[in-house]
């Protein structure tokens, strides 16, 4: 038993382990890879909202906004207003002005003297943008610059900034190369902080928009009284008016001009020079504190981390943002939840091995226990499984259930030797055997049989059980795959009305081979092991070869070719038959294209899946393929068997005739097999019926397969048809066919089905002589 408690104790580690390890991969490709920066940035405004604040007062933004253009004009606006603006500016005390936008065609404007002039008037305290713009077809960078006269008595700031995919300016810049200049930026001047060229810092965006001291430009040029406000301040000039300049999105408020953005980017080294810090750090302190709680009771272990990941992931940002400290915490974050899931889980499979060994209504060991007990065991393994038990649990009160399978066991256990039996679900139950007395298990499984034949008495009620046995006795694999293999044989020998039954290992390979092939269809259809072949059709009155069937055919590389019927029925029952049929209608119909394009008339016929019909997907590929390919829709041929036409639904019969609507034939394929009625086939949008094989084969010999074959011909003429019959494999019979009017034949005496590059020589060699 110790030795069981051990691999039982082991057998969870490996997927847990499995789990942790993509938890840490998770977390380094949130970090390396940038997958959790929305997530980040999401975390991001919630703090920022958190800790709003109002703005220091030290940055007036002055705009030009719509009332300032009804007052002086449209922007651009001329040297002399801003002359006006810098005068009055100056005059009403403002510390510094900065505009937030190049002005660089002044030149030759008639009001520039008055510019230069007021520039003088305040010379060291205005500060021009010294810009650059890129071309984002070529590549060029163009240098928007001050006229030269206004350059010697100004200050050059630089506005250019940089935005994420949803128009967000995260961080600023304390300077930029402009050509050969190093400009610094309108924060870093205005607080004094400097940086290296390129170096970026993150902008504080908790500080309100609306407390942000704000004047129209029109104020400014009417020198109003509300100007003072100026008095000592720092002024950033910008626009923001509708439709001009640039507008950013402001995380966690709304819209705004660029102007607002430098004005935070100010208020953010006003309050000193915040420091940004890699995401690795927390990440790698995350990592640190998952490891040394590993060591703690699970129990306690999830509750710390379920304390944990708020503080980490919400509460140490938002203290360390309010001191200028600003980092990326989603990977942390999600190796902090990975490894709560990871706990979880082993929490959960603690608590299942502990519990999940006996079963809740009856208290008896489940089939857990006997994974887990038989893991390596030799002995041969019995199950034994009672048809009727749901009906007869149902039959008895909800507390008598316990009472039967109590009987149930005892039963088991007095005709098993005392072997201890496990329950499972639905009537099942198992136990194992010596190996050394599996020869004799016949003579145990037939007491067994006899002493269920006795009714059981539960609760006053006499209960018939049902019961059949299925016994596998090859140690050699897992104790699971040898559970199922002696439920299988328990259910063979229910179906054959037998008590027990050996389960043969002979019969694994082919079990193995029905569960892989829907696996390895998909590969062999994209590595060419699926393939088409063509079974060339005749014409019956011209002699020539008029069309083919497309076949599929799958030869695979160990089990050579594989029975169409076994895959193509698989591919239908679990839905995987759309993928088979695109890419047999894609071949056909190249080939089809290929063959018709020398001016020959070469139909291409493509038998249709029943569980097409009516499918969304069925109309649009078929037209995709013609115009791939570039054949005539009329040069192909959708087959349908009988059977499932009469079984489609209006619906699906709708579909067929817009099928019809785009020029291609319909063909009832094995006509005959079928209960077709005259109202059908009139409402049936078909232009072909290809006679089922098994009327064709017996023509010459039996009388009625000649009336049923000679009136199908009749009738199909009648409805304006054309008749194909199949399976034609001797010249009698093709004669026979051709007196009956039949249209067109297609069997092995005309040609089995072959590969393309076969089809061709075939057809270069054909004659209607050789026909004859």
């Amino acid at each position: 038993m110790k030795s069981v408690a051990t691999r039982n104790s082991k057998r969870p580690a490996s997927p847990m382990r499995i789990l942790l390890i993509w938890t840490l991969v998770s977390g380094l490709l949130f970090g390396l890879a940038e997958f959790g920066d929305p997530l980040d940035d999401i975390f991001r405004i919630g703090r920022n909202k958190m800790r709003e604040h109002n703005a220091s007062g030290q940055v007036v933004v002055v705009g030009i906004d719509n009332l300032s253009q009804q007052d002086v004009g449209n922007w651009p606006w001329g040297a002399r207003d801003y002359a006006a603006v810098i005068n009055h500016l100056g005059d009403a005390g403002a510390k510094r002005i900065f505009f937030d936008f190049p002005i660089n065609g002044l030149a030759r404007d008639p009001g520039a003297p008055l510019l230069v002039e007021a520039l003088k008037q305040n010379s060291g305290k205005v500060y021009m943008a010294a810009d650059f713009s890129d071309d984002p077809a070529t590549g060029k960078r163009t240098m928007l610059l001050p006229p030269e006269q206004m350059r010697q008595h100004v200050r050059l700031i630089n506005t250019n900034v940089w935005i994420n995919g949803y128009n967000i300016v995260w961080n600023g810049r304390f300077a930029n190369r402009v050509g050969d200049l190093v400009v610094p930026s309108i924060a870093s001047e205005m607080s004094g902080i400097r940086g290296a060229v390129g170096e970026e810092y993150p902008i504080d965006y908790s500080v309100r928009l609306a407390s942000l001291p704000y004047l129209s430009a029109g104020e400014i040029v009417r020198d109003d009284a509300s100007i003072k406000q100026v008095n000592g301040r720092d002024v950033i000039i910008g626009t923001n008016a509708t439709g001009v300049g640039n507008r950013y999105s402001v995380p966690g408020q709304s819209p705004s001009a660029s102007v607002f953005v430098s004005a935070l980017a100010a208020e953010t080294l006003l309050a000193g020079k915040p420091s940004a810090y890699s995401w690795l750090i927390p990440f790698l302190v995350a990592l640190a504190v998952t490891a040394l709680m590993l060591r703690v009771s699970r129990r306690s272990l999830v509750m710390g981390m379920i304390i944990l990941l708020p503080i980490c992931s919400i509460g140490l940002p938002l203290l360390l943002e309010s001191y200028g400290k600003f980092t990326q915490i989603m990977p942390a974050t999600m190796l902090m939840l990975g490894s709560m899931g990871h706990l979880a889980w082993k929490l959960h499979r603690q608590r299942f091995d502990e519990r999940g060994m006996v079963n809740e209504v009856s208290g008896q060991p489940n089939l857990n226990a006997l994974r887990a007990q038989g893991t390596e065991s030799q002995d041969g393994l019995i199950a034994a499984r009672i048809h009727n038990y749901a009906e007869a649990a149902t039959a008895l009160p909800a507390a008598a259930e316990k009472e039967l399978v109590d009987q149930i066991i005892m039963r088991l256990s007095l005709g098993n030797g005392g072997c201890k039996v496990y329950q499972g679900d639905e009537g099942i139950f198992m136990w194992q055997v010596p190996a050394t007395t599996i020869n004799n298990v016949g003579d145990q499984l037939a007491g067994l049989s006899a002493i269920f034949r006795s009714p059981a008495n539960i609760s006053g009620r006499l209960i018939d059980l049902g019961i059949a046995f299925g016994v596998d006795a090859d140690p050699g694999r897992s104790i699971q795959s040898r559970m199922s293999s002696a439920l299988l044989a328990c259910q063979e020998a229910q179906n054959a009305g037998e008590h027990w039954r050996v389960y043969d290992p002979t019969k694994l390979e082919a079990t193995e081979w029905r569960v892989t092939m829907l696996g390895e269809l998909d590969a062999a259809i994209d590595n060419g092991e699926v393939w088409v072949a063509f079974q060339p059709k005749l014409d019956l009155l011209s002699g020539e070869i008029c069309g083919a069937e497309a076949l599929v055919r799958w030869t695979h590389p160990e089990k050579g070719p594989i029975n169409p019927e076994e895959f193509i029925t698989a591919a239908e029952r679990h839905d995987r038959i759309e993928k088979l049929t695109e890419h047999v209608l894609n071949r056909a119909v190249q080939v089809a294209a290929i063959l018709n394009r020398d001016g020959r008339k070469f139909d291409m016929a493509v038998n249709l899946s029943p569980r097409l019909i009516g499918h969304a997907n069925l109309k649009p590929m078929v037209i995709q393929t013609l115009r791939r390919h570039g054949l005539s829709a009329e040069r192909l041929i959708l087959e349908i068997t009988e059977t499932a036409a009469m079984s489609s639904a209006e619906a699906a019969m709708q579909e067929l005739r817009d099928l019809r609507s785009i020029g291609l034939q319909l063909s009832i394929d094995d006509y005959g097999t079928g209960f077709s009625t005259l109202d059908y086939l009139k409402r049936c949008p078909a232009t072909e019926l290809k006679i089922d094989r098994s009327f064709v084969r017996m023509l010459v010999s039996s009388r009625s397969d000649r009336i049923m074959v000679n009136s199908t011909i009749e009738l199909a003429h009648s409805l304006g048809e054309e008749v194909v019959a199949e399976g034609v494999e001797d010249n009698e019979t093709l004669q026979l066919l051709g007196q009956m009017g039949c249209d067109k034949a297609q069997g092995y005496l005309i040609g089995r089905p072959m590969p393309y590059e076969a089809l061709v020589d075939y057809l270069a060699d054909y004659s209607p002589a050789k026909a004859a």
